[in-house]
């Protein structure tokens, strides 16, 4: 019932907002007003493999602070691990809404959409990548789904 909760309050910042990994190569989120440590505590939900419980440690972040793209990849991110990808994708949009270069947001809508067979969608994230970062981490792990094939399931958050 909590979790159903948090997503009630995270769909509702979705709304009221202009829309795994905390990125911090190419851009930068401003300062968030909620403390690092509650972003520090859902990337470790996320390296154990506790996607559900990351989401309401993101919703309370994302709450505090609807800008910070890294909290909107980093839910986007869990809610893709819980097969919540119509989610996932808003979130995933609002991040780049923000800050268009992410890398982590970037990769993992390329994932997602190698998830959903819309390669050519994933091709497009990978450009805007390689644009951004060349040859980088993100951009080998999206080429490497893509090479997969559609319907991979893929992306592990480091």
């Amino acid at each position: 019932m909590k979790l159903i909760s948090s997503m009630v309050v995270a769909l509702a910042l979705l709304g009221a907002t202009a829309t795994a990994r905390a990125d911090f190569s190419k851009e930068t989120t401003p300062p968030a007003s909620a403390p690092a440590a509650s972003l520090d505590a859902a990337q470790a939900k996320i390296k154990a493999g506790d996607y559900r419980g990351a989401i309401p440690i993101l919703t309370d972040v994302i709450k505090a602070n609807p800008n910070n793209a890294d909290a909107l990849n980093l839910m986007g991110f869990s809610l893709r691990k819980t097969g919540q990808s119509d989610l996932a994708l808003q979130y995933y949009n609002k991040a780049l809404s923000l800050m268009p270069k992410h890398l982590g947001a970037n990769e993992y809508l390329g994932e997602l959409y190698v998830e959903l067979g819309q390669m050519d969608k994933a091709r497009e994230r990978l450009a805007i990548l390689q644009a951004a970062c060349g040859n980088c981490q993100q951009a080998q792990d999206l080429t490497a789904a893509i090479s997969k094939g559609p319907g991979t399931k893929s992306g592990a958050w480091r």
